[in-house]
């Protein structure tokens, strides 16, 4: 899944769940779920100011110290061993998050479109825009 929905979902999970410690950890967990469903990834070229602007929109939106911003950097910690390993710092086979393991066994099939994961971003920024 891309960066930008891991953070949204992260993001509406803190929205929901209200306290920065627990909107973190449900972020960490949602990545699980948001990796596992069929999607389209970007080139690294395109996810990572994409993956920044979303951060930052969040942040300038509900704050750096809000349970939104937090959710959101929650969901995207596991993806640090993927730049670890883009870079060189780790190997394919010292990744330890359950999707990114057993070269992606338990990750979600390649998908033709990003529709389902425009979809998400969409339910997610609804559902944060809908807590108060």
């Amino acid at each position: 899944m891309i960066g930008a929905v891991h953070v949204t979902v992260g993001a509406a999970l803190g929205s929901i769940l209200r306290d920065k410690t627990s909107a973190f950890a449900a972020g960490v967990a949602s990545h699980v779920v948001t990796d596992s469903l069929p999607h389209r990834d970007y080139r690294a070229q395109v996810e990572a100011p994409l993956l920044a602007a979303t951060l930052a929109g969040i942040a300038a939106w509900k704050g750096p110290d809000s349970p939104e911003f937090w959710g959101g950097v929650g969901a995207i910690v596991p993806d640090i061993e993927h730049v670890l390993n883009l870079i060189g710092l780790i190997d394919e086979d010292e990744k330890v998050f359950p999707t990114h393991i057993n070269n992606g066994k338990y990750h979600g099939r390649k998908a033709r479109c990003r529709w389902p994961q425009l979809l998400v971003t969409l339910g997610s920024v609804l559902i944060i825009a809908l807590r108060r």
